[in-house]
């Protein structure tokens, strides 16, 4: 599961770049949201398992995970419903890329997941 949404996420913050450079700059401020809100649906249904069921630890690590989570996406939304302000949506790109780049090491690389 966590390789088809590495390569989900790669594909998608592509897409938007590409997008980025065409006519098409609204859709691909858009699309760019897709990926925070895919991380904070991950979330909230994690969160919604309990600690009881993630284990304590988990539970407080996805706990002080979420308020970057919706801060991200926060600057995502202000990227789509801005898209004349470039400057918001490639610093949203920026983490976003960032971001995928920790879910390809994680994902491939690190001996723990594979």
């Amino acid at each position: 599961m966590a390789a088809v949404f590495c390569w989900f996420a790669v594909l998608l913050v592509v897409t938007c770049a590409v997008l980025r450079f065409t006519r098409r700059k609204t859709l691909a401020c858009w699309l760019l949201v897709v990926f925070p809100s895919a991380l904070c649906v991950g979330l909230f249904l994690d969160l919604a398992h309990g600690a009881q069921r993630l284990g304590q630890a988990s539970y407080s690590s996805d706990l002080r995970t979420l308020p970057y989570v919706v801060g991200f996406l926060i600057v995502t939304l202000v990227a789509a419903l801005r898209p004349r302000w470039v400057w918001v949506f490639w610093i949203s790109w920026v983490f976003s890329a960032f971001i995928c780049t920790v879910v390809v090491f994680l994902t491939y690389f690190w001996k723990v997941f594979s």
